[in-house]
C-alpha cells in the first residue's frame, strides 16, 4: 500500500487483502456440510435467482457474458453483501462522494484518459483498490436490480420500475454481464468529442431496459444511479451517462 496516499484507496486495498481471510473462514464453515446441501447450494449458483419475473436460463444472442466461475463468484459476493435498506443509505451516501477528482486523490484511478474519450479506461488506469471497488459497483447493481431474499437482499420491493441507459456500443460489454436481464436495443447517437463539437461523430448506442423492484424510500433508484456513476468513473469514461429510471404503471412482469 506504499503507493496509495488516499484514505479511501487504503480503505479499499485493506478490503481487498480481507479477500482471501474470508475465502478461508467460508470454506472452513462449510467443509463439513452435508453432501445434498452442498449440492442445493451450487444448484442456487448455477439458475442465478433474481427477480422471479427475469430469471433466464441463458443471455441473449450476442451479450456479452460473465464466465461460470466468474458469475459464481458474483452471486457469492451478493449473498456476502446482505444488503438492506441501511446498508444501501451507507453505499449510496459514499458512492455519492467518489468524484473522479476524489478517485485519483484517493489512489483508485492513475492518470485516467479524459472524461468523454472513446475507449474505456482500462485496467492499467485503476489500482487493485480501484479494482476492488469497481468490482464492488458492479456487484451492487447487480443486486439492487436482480437480488431477492435467496441472494441475501433484503429489500421490501413495493412497486416496479423501468431503468432505461444508453451507452456507446463498443463499451456495452462493460456493463452486460451485470445487466443479464435486459433488453438490447440498437440506436444511433452522438459521441462527444472532448476536443469541441467540430469532432463530434454520430455513433451507434446500445440502450439497455431492465425493471426491477424500487422500495417505498425509492433508496433502489438512488443506489442504481450512483452504481452507475461510479461505473462510469472508474471505466465507462462517458462525459455522461445517460440513465432515465420512471414507475411502471402496467408491465407484463409479473
Amino acid at each position: 500500500m506504499a503507493g496509495i496516499t488516499g484514505i479511501t484507496g487504503i480503505v479499499w486495498e485493506v478490503r481487498r487483502e480481507m479477500e482471501g481471510e474470508l475465502r478461508r473462514r467460508v470454506r472452513e464453515a462449510i467443509a463439513d456440510r452435508p453432501r445434498e446441501w452442498l449440492v442445493e447450494q451450487l444448484l442456487d449458483l448455477a439458475v442465478a435467482p433474481g427477480l422471479p419475473a427475469q430469471r433466464a436460463d441463458r443471455p441473449p444472442a450476442g451479450r456479452a457474458t460473465e464466465p461460470e466461475d466468474e458469475r459464481e463468484a458474483r452471486m457469492e459476493r451478493v449473498r456476502a453483501l446482505s444488503l438492506d435498506v441501511g446498508l444501501l443509505r451507507r453505499y449510496v451516501a459514499r458512492y455519492r462522494e467518489l468524484t473522479r477528482q476524489a478517485l485519483v486523490e484517493g489512489g483508485l484511478l492513475l492518470d485516467p484518459p479524459p472524461k468523454g474519450s472513446s475507449g474505456l479506461i482500462g485496467a492499467e488506469h485503476r489500482t487493485p483498490a480501484g479494482e476492488a471497488l469497481l468490482r464492488e459497483a458492479k456487484d451492487l447493481l447487480h443486486a439492487l436490480l436482480f437480488g431477492d431474499e435467496e441472494a441475501g437482499v433484503r429489500l421490501d420491493r413495493v412497486e416496479r420500475e423501468l431503468l432505461t441507459l444508453t451507452v456507446p456500443r463498443g463499451k456495452a460489454h462493460a456493463v452486460s454481464s451485470v445487466l443479464r436481464a435486459a433488453t438490447e436495443i440498437g440506436a444511433q447517437g452522438t459521441w462527444r468529442d472532448p476536443r469541441g463539437a467540430a469532432h463530434d461523430e454520430r455513433a451507434p448506442n446500445t440502450v439497455f431496459q431492465v425493471e426491477y423492484g424500487e422500495v417505498a424510500e425509492e433508496l433502489v433508484g438512488n443506489g442504481v444511479a450512483a452504481c452507475l456513476k461510479l461505473i462510469n468513473e472508474l471505466e465507462v469514461n462517458e462525459q455522461v451517462l445517460y440513465g432515465r429510471m420512471e414507475n411502471v404503471e402496467e408491465s407484463t412482469l409479473t
